[in-house]
């Protein structure tokens, strides 16, 4: 079992008595005195490798994990009968800092479905949601050729994207299906449908073998179909907003549903492509 620190980093217990141990109590220090200058967690990690102390006896090696435990222990400040060893402003100082720095950006549950359809509203290209700084939210365009960055919070795009819903929601003549586009054979369907008639005109062909060809060429027909599933939940979704005004499950619904793609542009501007072809955007609707 690995060796397990009984009392924090920097101190020991001489004579009875808890005190600050002389060299790790200097690295405390310095660690804070690092991480306030802009150091990292891992450089201030990797220096503490080199220069010691060590922070367990079985291993001269640090990481950022050990790092981060000492900025986030408040006994350093003198809490808890500990002797102090850095000043209650410089621990605050850390923590703010820590904030600041956190650029892990969790995917709220609203964010998901915009983030499934959220493109770039110069190019059109895929944007994907990167990191976050002083609580906005990185979006960047996947298009080389382009490379435009968006920066903007979650709170501020889930509400802007449900500004447009809204909006959409009080014009259902602008839910409807595009024209389905019935598909031309493949190649696969002609070879298939040419080795039936083939077999029809030879005749004396086993009664399993035609019955497998019919049912592929018709399997191969019914895939050309359009699947009618998008149009029906559509007019689903109108007849429902023409009844009553939208609730947070129609939202969603006309998200998933209805809205080919969510356009995002610098400066915080929504636009929301539509499976009809048309737009939505700052409250106007816009023609294909």
């Amino acid at each position: 079992m690995a060796w397990q620190r009984k009392i924090p980093f920097g101190y020991e217990i001489r004579g009875g008595q808890l005190r600050p141990h002389p060299q790790e109590a200097d690295a405390v220090r310095h660690i804070f005195g690092q991480y306030l200058a802009g150091a990292s967690l891992l450089a201030i990690a990797e220096g503490m490798t080199g220069r010691g102390p060590r922070y367990h006896q079985h291993t001269p090696e640090w990481n950022k994990h050990m790092v981060k435990r000492i900025l986030e222990n408040a006994k350093y400040t003198g809490s808890d009968g500990y002797p102090p060893l850095v000043s209650g402003a410089d621990f605050a100082a850390a923590r703010e800092q820590r904030g600041a720095r956190n650029t892990y950006a969790p995917l709220p549950a609203e964010i998901r479905p915009i983030q499934d359809k959220a493109v770039c509203g110069l190019c059109g290209a895929r944007l994907i949601r990167g990191h976050r700084t002083h609580g906005r939210v990185h979006w960047k365009c996947q298009n080389a050729d382009c490379g435009q960055g968006i920066s903007i919070s979650d709170e501020a795009l889930a509400k802007l994207v449900e500004g447009r819903l809204r909006e959409l929601a009080q014009a259902p003549h602008l839910i409807t299906a595009p024209e389905p586009q019935r598909a031309a054979p493949g190649l696969d369907a002609i070879r298939l449908q040419n080795e039936l008639t083939q077999a029809l005109n030879r005749g004396g062909e086993s009664s399993h073998y035609m019955k497998s060809l019919i049912l592929a060429a018709a399997a191969q027909r019914y895939s050309q179909i359009p699947d009618p599933t998008p149009a029906h939940k559509l007019g689903r979704l109108r007849a429902r907003l023409e009844e009553g005004p939208a609730d947070g499950e129609t939202l969603s619904a006309l998200l998933e549903a209805a809205v080919r793609a969510v356009r995002l542009s610098p400066g915080g501007t929504v636009k929301l492509e539509l499976a009809s072809g048309r737009s939505i955007t700052e409250e106007k609707e816009e023609s294909p």
